[in-house]
């Protein structure tokens, strides 16, 4: 006589899957895409009398990626190995007040005087205007640019001329891959300069400060006047 088989109690195999599920929700990660992180202009209304300021070709750093990948800088195909000493001599080949490169942006000299008087004429207006949003944020950049005098060995800096600007444009089927290469380029050399202020003056390194710190935000303050990043993109489908 066969002997019977003995059924298999599953009775607790729902509360167990359940609790896998559970466990697998709970400790398993996503993978978040990551952006770039950029300061948008505000958007605003252009007055009927705005004049437009004058913008000279050497303040200018025009960066071109086509759809086949290539790279042009002013003009000039590159590789791309190139665009970081470039970027660079953008920032600092006339970085001693001294007209070294006529194709690359002057750089003015700030002293403690000319912070005075340009904040003496800005409290001024604010007098005149008060709680204008323009006025206040003109203020609290150049208090950090008397701050920033203060910090630097003989009390003043050289400062890039206000008109600097970095223009990236691509093409419609410029690959991604390209596009973050540039970018990362770009962020690089900027984020360097800022570190080489900082190793000068004696301070912590640029990127372990934080802007939820009071002290770290002052000096983030004065490393962005002096080390602008500045960047404006374009596409363009030709």
């Amino acid at each position: 006589m066969a002997r019977p088989v003995q059924e298999i109690n599953a009775g607790s195999m729902a509360d167990i899957a359940f609790l896998l599920l559970i466990f697998f929700l709970v400790t398993t990660t996503m993978d978040v895409d990551a952006g770039i992180s950029r300061t948008l202009p505000l958007k605003r209304d252009i007055p009927p009398d705005f004049e437009y300021p004058e913008v000279h070709a050497r303040d200018v750093l025009e960066i071109l990626a086509n759809s086949n990948d290539q790279l042009m800088v002013e003009g000039r195909f590159i590789d791309v190995e190139e665009l970081e000493e470039i970027v660079r001599d953008y920032y600092t080949a006339n970085g001693n007040g001294q007209d070294n490169n006529p194709h690359m942006p002057m750089h003015n000299q700030v002293t403690p005087g000319i912070c005075q008087a340009e904040l003496n004429k800005l409290n001024e207006a604010l007098v005149a205007d008060p709680g204008n949003a323009d006025l206040l944020r003109e203020i609290e950049n150049w208090d950090a640019k008397m701050e920033l005098c203060k910090q630097m060995p003989g009390n003043s800096y050289f400062e890039m001329s206000k008109m600097s600007l970095i223009q990236l444009k691509n093409q419609a089927n410029t690959t991604y891959g390209l596009y973050i290469e540039i970018q990362d380029i770009l962020k690089k050399v900027v984020n360097e300069l800022r570190q080489e202020i900082c190793v000068e003056l004696d301070w912590k390194n640029y990127l372990e400060m934080k802007d939820t710190d009071p002290d770290d935000m002052e000096k983030l303050k004065m490393l962005r006047v002096i080390v602008p990043e500045r960047i404006v993109e374009a596409r363009i489908d030709r």
